[in-house]
């Protein structure tokens, strides 16, 4: 069973029934009784949990018998707990996961300290467990964002920084994939400078974050929504494609097929490097880039740019860092 430590005296967490109602309507009804359907519908909410696949999102309807914001969280998490009586679904929170605090800041801020069982939980079993509870919690009208800490450090994301703050939003309905940021780089309006943008891509767990990386990057800044958008351009040659991709000690691999070797007029050969080595680097896993081409390491790169070494975060060539 799923237990809250309550280490400032809080009470022992009651067990909570779900309680399915089911409505009828019709149209003979009189007012009172459609008011009254109307009233119960508004309390009833959901309790998310995964298929037996551990491929989607799914949920059961329930209505929660607390008041407050807080007592509200812990019949919630307490439902989280527990088995569903569809044979369809599975809860995705562990039993040994336990979260030993939870407070709430300003603004509708809600954070969630577990246990460092937590730590168990990797790949999409981790992002569906995430997506449950927050999607589960956000339906408190008093909480609108959730974090979550484990041992009391913030809980880190896929590239290696904090995930911070969610929403209901960031998690889509029907997937096992979640939204997270990266800071990419496209070259400038000039092609002689690069301009880096923090962009939301759904990462699914099937694909490497610099798999999604690179592709966002071939893909061009027509994926960026805002103002930004009209002072960027694509930074990588048509037709290239991502070969392999893979990171170790350090360094992340890249191999291109030759296509990548294509000059692009109006943008300089740095910036068309670097947006892809700054944008890799951005990554707290990776502190170097090495190219290669169709399985091979080529000696230049364009007009005679040295390409068979190692390649480190240029923040020069970024607009408006000189």
């Amino acid at each position: 069973m799923f237990e809250v430590n309550r280490k400032k005296n809080w009470k022992t967490l009651c067990i909570f029934t779900v309680l399915l109602v089911p409505f009828i309507v019709t149209g003979c009804g009189n007012k009172n009784n459609k008011k009254n359907n109307n009233v119960l519908k508004e309390n009833i909410k959901k309790i998310y949990y995964v298929d037996t696949n551990e491929t989607k999102i799914v949920c059961q309807e329930y209505t929660p018998v607390s008041k407050t914001k807080e007592d509200l969280v812990d019949e919630y998490l307490e439902a989280l707990s527990q088995e569903p009586k569809d044979i369809t679904m599975k809860k995705a929170l562990p039993d040994n996961v336990q979260v030993e605090e939870r407070f709430f800041n300003e603004d509708g801020r809600l954070t969630l300290n577990f246990d460092s069982d937590y730590k168990s939980l990797t790949g999409i079993s981790e992002v569906l467990c995430r997506a449950t509870i927050v999607k589960t919690l956000s339906q408190i009208e008093e909480v609108e964002y959730i974090e979550f800490n484990v041992n009391g450090q913030p809980l880190m994301g896929p590239n290696e920084k904090p995930i911070g703050f969610m929403e209901s939003s960031d998690f889509i309905d029907n997937t096992r994939a979640e939204n997270v940021f990266v800071t990419m780089y496209y070259a400038n309006e000039t092609g002689k400078a690069l301009v880096s943008s923090n962009l939301k891509i759904s990462y699914d767990g099937n694909r490497s974050i610099e798999q999604l990386i690179i592709q966002q990057l071939i893909s061009g800044p027509e994926v960026i929504e805002g103002p930004l958008e009209k002072e960027m351009k694509k930074s990588i040659p048509d037709g290239t494609e991502l070969l392999k991709v893979t990171t170790k000690d350090g360094i992340c691999y890249v191999d291109f097929n030759d296509k990548f070797m294509t000059k692009i007029q109006g943008v300089e050969d740095e910036v068309v490097i670097y947006s892809v080595v700054n944008s890799l680097v951005e990554l707290s896993g990776i502190n170097k880039v090495k190219f290669s081409i169709n399985g091979e390491v080529k000696k230049n790169y364009g007009d005679g740019i040295p390409f068979e070494g190692l390649f480190e975060r240029n923040l020069e060539i970024v607009e408006g860092s000189k």
